[in-house]
């Protein structure tokens, strides 16, 4: 039920098969913390039940050719949303353990996860990071498209705003477009690893998971943020599930982060 297309059936789905005394609790004294529950405590299930339609898997298990491989993290302190620490050394470990050199994101935001997948590429390493153009018109038309937890984000937005200044600014290349029209194929094949963080409405994943597959290269990466949330983002998890081949698709441990590795 939790995979309904429907959000109303979702959120009534989760709380009752989730629901117990300390997400009461919880719901009384921080409500925000409450909406997330559901999903935490069903994911914890799925695992422990082996109900998954997915494995769980530690990073390192992922990489298995990774060895001793030492990422650097740059954190900056922001009262606005932002990637979880445990998720951002996720992703600076999968950009420097597969020796990363071309990364492409879908969804800048401020550019956290932009600077740290550059910090962890090699001289010459090239990020390419996507974001609505700065036009009002632009953003507008976007979030009359998509959800209100999405439409907040591109309200509060400035495009890049962490990585600028930044000693590894020269490394990442800013593109500007709209992901659903947009014309990826000049990068088709190309990337080492993709990461998808751009709208979680059904159909904006579909199609970005679909251009994703296209530009990763042979024996690289695609990886989803928001993968397993049960929540606002649900739809994430299902248009994955959709597009990638059956069973290939693996949970990152700790972390909500969806991946596939393109075979070689």
């Amino acid at each position: 039920m939790l995979f309904s297309g429907t959000k109303t059936l979702r959120q009534i789905a989760a709380v009752l098969e989730t629901g117990n005394l300390l997400f009461l609790r919880l719901l009384l004294t921080n409500p925000s913390a409450a909406r997330v529950f559901p999903g935490e405590m069903y994911r914890s299930y799925l695992g422990l039940s082996g109900g998954d339609a997915w494995p769980c898997r530690p990073i390192f298990e992922l990489l298995p050719n990774a060895g001793r491989v030492r990422a650097t993290i740059e954190h900056i302190p922001s009262n606005v949303i932002g990637t979880p620490l445990e998720q951002l050394s996720a992703l600076a470990l999968f950009a420097r353990a597969t020796n990363a050199t071309r990364i492409f994101e879908i969804g800048t935001f401020r550019g956290r996860t932009a600077l740290n997948f550059a910090l962890n590429l090699p001289e010459g390493g090239r990020v390419f990071t996507m974001d609505l153009p700065p036009s009002e018109d632009a953003r507008g038309d976007a979030s009359d498209r998509t959800n209100s937890s999405d439409a907040t984000i591109i309200s509060e937005s400035t495009t890049g705003s962490d990585y600028r200044g930044s000693d590894v600014e020269s490394k990442i290349e800013q593109v500007y477009g709209d992901s659903s029209v947009f014309d990826f194929s000049p990068y088709y094949g190309s990337m080492d690893l993709v990461y998808v963080d751009g709208a979680h409405h059904y159909d904006a994943v579909v199609r970005d998971s679909e251009q994703a597959i296209k530009m990763v290269r042979p024996g690289g990466y695609v990886l989803w943020d928001e993968f397993c949330n049960f929540g606002d983002y649900a739809d994430v998890t299902r248009a994955v599930l959709d597009v990638v081949p059956r069973g290939q698709v693996s949970h990152v441990e700790k972390t909500q982060l969806g991946v596939y590795r393109k075979p070689l």
